[in-house]
């Protein structure tokens, strides 16, 4: 796995390729920080349209949202951030717009969550495996809401994931 420094930048520092973390306001965010133990709940990773940076990230849909309507999204205007690869890069990100959410959290079915499209993108364009997908089961599963919100969406123990926190 290649690693480079975390950095905190500041909105104006960032690159393309840059993988931005937030604390989401919506309603799984909770849930997340439970299993996950990080306050990190939601990510996307920093492309540049035009001049203008945005963060392609799976909501509703995957899509570009400008940066700094994405910071003003999340709790407080909390940001971290991490770059990968200290380099020009070019994320190919046309094929992703529009797809659905993916709310049963599964690798490989043309629909994404936030950390799946960010380790996605790593892992097929830039030949990098940003963290190893863990079993659902290894995140605090234990509480009655999380436990809930599996089986309202088919989520299974033994399924492999990739977390926000897991990106970090």
């Amino acid at each position: 796995m290649h690693r480079n420094a975390y950095a905190y930048l500041s909105p104006n520092d960032y690159k393309e390729g840059d993988i931005v973390f937030q604390i989401s306001k919506s309603g799984q965010s909770p849930l997340i920080k439970e299993a996950t133990g990080s306050k990190w709940t939601h990510c996307g990773i920093m492309v540049e349209k035009g001049k203008e940076l945005y963060v392609l990230e799976a909501s509703k849909t995957v899509t570009l949202t400008p940066l700094k309507q994405w910071i003003a999204r999340g709790k407080g205007g909390s940001v971290k951030s991490r770059r990968v690869i200290n380099r020009k890069l070019k994320v190919e990100y046309a094929k992703y717009l529009g797809r659905p959410y993916d709310l049963s959290f599964r690798f490989g079915n043309s629909s994404w969550y936030c950390s799946e499209l960010v380790y996605d993108i790593y892992k097929n364009q830039f030949g990098i495996e940003l963290c190893k997908p863990r079993p659902v089961k290894d995140y605090n599963i234990s509480g009655k809401k999380v436990q809930s919100a599996m089986k309202k969406r088919g989520i299974k123990p033994d399924q492999e994931v990739v977390a926000p926190s897991d990106l970090l």
